[in-house]
């Protein structure tokens, strides 16, 4: 698994070098974009939809921009050690993405998140428990459609990567590290 997320994570840093082939197209000067953000991931072996969104400008095709995203459905943790209780996650932070083949409609998509986010678990007071901040990154490959000029949406996989520099004692810090599934919907100037 550990060979499988390396090339994975070095696929998405040497595609960019591929794509300085392409002549850039349409809009050479830059613009902006904001994004409605979707994710599906396993948090502690449960389902988990993280909802958000982001914004940021484009320079050249690629795109810089901030995001943010948080946990929409939290889980019920029942075991010995927490009863009861929800697990609650938010992270937010640098955001880039460089489209391949943008003079096509249907065209591929590599994006690099950098984030710093906290972990809590939640009792039924709504008293936060066991609150720890992680940094994490999120290398993700997706196909775009131009729907328009201005709107496009995007679906793809990714990994979320998590490091806690101080470890949980109620949950594993892997529940918060595992592969998922996005769609975001984009409107702006490209």
């Amino acid at each position: 698994m550990k060979k499988i997320f390396i090339l994975f994570v070095l696929s998405i840093f040497t595609l960019p070098l591929f794509s300085q082939v392409e002549e850039p197209v349409d809009n050479p000067g830059g613009g902006g974009f904001g994004a409605i953000l979707l994710n599906f991931r396993s948090s502690d072996e449960n389902f988990a939809l993280y909802t958000g969104g982001g914004g940021g400008f484009v320079v050249k095709d690629f795109r810089i921009g901030a995001f943010f995203s948080g946990m929409a459905k939290s889980f019920t943790k029942n075991d010995s050690i927490v009863s009861s209780m929800k697990i609650g996650c938010t992270q937010g932070g640098l955001w880039f993405a460089y489209p391949f083949f943008k003079k096509h409609a249907l065209h591929g998509l590599a994006e690099m998140k950098f984030s710093i986010g906290n972990t809590k678990v939640i009792d039924t007071n709504w008293q936060h428990h066991d609150k720890k901040v992680f940094w994490g990154f999120n290398p993700s490959l997706a196909i775009e459609y131009d729907i328009s000029e201005v709107l496009k949406i995007a679906a793809g996989v990714e990994y979320q990567y998590s490091y806690f520099r101080k470890l949980p004692t109620l949950y594993s810090t892997d529940a918060f590290s595992s592969p998922g599934v996005f769609i975001s919907v984009k409107l702006g100037t490209f």
